[in-house]
């Protein structure tokens, strides 16, 4: 806008608007030659120049305002200064090279001091109606009388309804920063199924379990019987393998039969015998506070407010952004974002797509139906000091650097929180997602998760000074740290980290770090495991990889230290030589390259060696078990069983313990994030 009226002005000089106009550019641009100051203030107008006292309205009216200074000033550094209060995103904002700074003259987008920004995809709600007619309240319990309250969606220009189960277009109802529950049962955890029912019977598997193919099986309780009324049911569930979950359509309910029929396509797995699930979208289970349901046919949504909530004077909104990302950067340099918060819609929020040296700094990230944020290619890309919470995927996807040449990305992610997330999709969603080379995680916080806290798939990772907890709550086969099926990922370094209160899982359990199938070559030393490992899994649970070394640790009420499931040499070699690993060491990098030969020499012995992994000089501290879980081959020495005797586990990651048994001394006190804004 800024350069259309500049324009208009300088093309009319009769204009009585040219001559205020272009002199409050001028002492704009020309106050301080190398740094120009914007602001922005929802009470504002991308009409004005935005000075203080004449201020833009929105991020998008600052980004065509820089734009114009950029191009009226090369080289300034531009900061844009953005007051406290709640910007509405209608439709994403998307940078690209035109908006970039350089190194020596970033272009800034920050929060006034003391003041919070909140960029929104939701709408609020209000005209609610506690609800009054019998024939509703007959569908519901009996004690739900008086308790129901009704939002005509038109009438609060909310038109979009998406859909209960369809990433990227799920509304959430949020009632005072919280989430609300879509109705559902049971309201907390899953029921089990009676016999999987349909004609094709699912293919024999290690663990003995019988299914089918077709998504049909029997529920058990009657008090499901009352569903059948429901006119679209959606089942979530862990319908065959419990680290596999998925999202279904019912297509009839039948409570003659007691059987259940899902629409296809059907789960990839099949369906087993005694299965777990739980059903939402449910209106007739619409029985506790919080819980909300949508009727999409006649645009209402019904509501159960939390205990102590007034609807009509609440701050109820209604997520409504669908767009893939609120915020694109693309081939950008020298952006940064600073003390901003971006909240509230049914897609991710932020997308850096190549480019370079972008900056994430005390930034918040809040309530998005997939991810927070996604770094795809470029390098030097940064996120620092954030807040991230409740996801219904995960918190960040970050990609770069160059696998076959081992060029690093230089991204890094540092000081950060990232908790309640992979709330929707359950499983595979981490906190941190990492694919390719070169990237760094330090000094983070990550909590809180049905799975995985991390997973890496690629080289040269550093993950280190991080705090890990209450992850792989649900579940199985899964490690807060988790990588899988590659034995050319290596150089990856998991050092001074604390894996917290990790026991979940269903069958085989649940570890700190799990290094899974042929992962080898990782470097895990001078963490502290403290009440990390279930069932068969320990701190470390390694699956048929080898020259993996578990160095310098402290495992503290773990049941083991290190748990191994052997592969014998014949399984070892039938996989490297299968056609998929084959692809993955010989075309999606090389390793008999001179490069690789190099910097990986123990890729050479790729064919030897197996399940030969090192377990040195560490303690374990009241280990239920023994320190080992299955110990035929690994290299082994100076592993101290203690009593921790009433002490706390960093009593012994103090230099005066770990140098008694001939260790290095674990820096506690420097795992986590330091100086987050959002954590005073």
């Amino acid at each position: 806008m800024l350069q259309t009226v500049k324009h208009t002005a300088m093309t009319n000089k009769t204009s009585p608007l040219f001559f205020p106009v272009y002199l409050i550019l001028m002492l704009l641009f020309s106050a301080c030659a190398q740094h120009v100051s914007l602001y922005v203030s929802p009470t504002g107008d991308d009409a004005n120049v935005g000075t203080k006292g004449q201020p833009l309205r929105s991020l998008e009216g600052a980004r065509k305002a820089v734009r114009v200074v950029l191009k009226e000033k090369p080289g300034a550094t531009v900061t844009v200064y953005l007051s406290g209060g709640i910007y509405p995103v209608t439709q994403p904002v998307k940078f690209n090279g035109e908006d970039s700074g350089s190194e020596s003259s970033p272009v800034t987008y920050k929060a006034m001091k003391g003041e919070t920004p909140l960029f929104s995809g939701s709408k609020p709600i209000g005209q609610w109606e506690l609800a009054d007619t019998d024939s509703l309240y007959d569908r519901l319990k009996g004690t739900m009388r008086g308790k129901v309250f009704i939002a005509d969606l038109p009438k609060n220009d909310i038109l979009d309804y998406g859909d209960p189960a369809d990433a990227g277009k799920r509304p959430e109802l949020v009632c005072n920063g919280e989430l609300q529950m879509l109705a559902r049962w049971p309201n907390e955890g899953f029921v089990t199924s009676g016999k999987a029912m349909g004609k094709t019977p699912t293919p024999p598997n290690y663990m003995g379990t019988s299914g089918t193919r077709e998504g049909v099986f029997e529920y058990i309780d009657a008090y499901q019987d009352r569903w059948a009324g429901e006119t679209d049911i959606r089942l979530g569930g862990y319908w065959f393998w419990d680290w596999s979950e998925e999202h279904q359509r019912v297509e009839k309910w039948d409570s003659s039969s007691r059987t259940v029929h899902i629409q296809e396509p059907y789960h990839p797995f099949g369906y087993k015998d005694s299965l777990n699930y739980f059903g939402f979208n449910l209106f007739c289970e619409l029985d506790q506070p919080g819980e909300w349901y949508l009727d999409r046919e006649k645009g209402k949504l019904y509501w159960y407010p939390p205990e102590g909530i007034d609807p009509k004077s609440a701050n109820a909104t209604l997520t409504y952004f669908s767009d893939p990302y609120m915020i694109e950067l693309e081939d950008c340099a020298h952006v940064r974002f600073e003390g901003l918060t971006f909240m509230e819609g049914r897609g991710s929020a932020i997308l850096i797509r190549d480019g370079e040296n972008n900056l994430l700094s005390g930034c918040r990230v809040l309530r998005f139906g997939e991810d927070g944020i996604h770094i795809q290619n470029g390098r030097g890309h940064g996120v620092t000091g954030c807040y991230l919470s409740s996801f219904g995927h995960g918190g960040m996807k970050i990609k770069g650097g160059d696998r076959k040449t081992l060029e690093p990305a230089g991204h890094f992610v540092e000081h950060t929180v990232i908790e309640h997330f992979s709330l929707f999709k359950r499983t595979y969603q981490p906190a941190i997602h990492l694919d390719g080379c070169g990237i760094r995680v330090a000094n983070n916080r990550f909590s809180h998760s049905s799975s995985s806290a991390m997973r890496l798939e690629g080289n040269d990772f550093i993950i280190e000074y991080n705090e890990i907890a209450h992850v792989v709550n649900e579940s199985d086969d899964q490690g807060g740290l988790d990588m899988w099926n590659n034995p050319s990922y290596r150089g990856n370094i998991i050092r001074y980290n604390r894996w917290s209160d990790i026991q979940g899982g269903t069958n085989h359990g649940a570890a700190g770090v799990r290094l899974d199938d042929m992962i080898s070559g990782v470097l895990v030393y001078g963490n502290l495991f403290e009440r990390c490992g279930s069932l068969d899994f320990g701190g470390v649970q390694i699956h048929g990889g080898k020259d993996n070394i578990i160095d310098n640790n402290i495992f503290f009420q773990c049941p083991y230290g290190v748990s191994f499931t052997l592969w014998d040499k014949e399984r070892w070699l039938a996989r490297l030589d299968a056609p998929e690993t084959q692809s993955k060491l010989y075309k999606e990098v090389d390793i008999n390259s001179s490069l690789y030969r190099e910097k990986y020499p123990r890729l050479q012995q790729l064919r030897e060696d197996v399940d030969v992994n090192t377990i040195t000089n560490n303690l374990i501290i009241d280990a239920h078990e023994n320190f080992l879980r299955i110990n035929d081959t690994q290299n082994v020495a100076n592993n101290v069983s203690l009593k921790s005797e009433g002490k706390k586990p960093e009593a012994f990651c103090t230099k005066e313990v770990t140098e008694k048994y001939g260790l290095q001394p674990i820096p506690v006190d420097a795992m986590g994030p330091k100086n987050n804004p959002w954590l005073k």
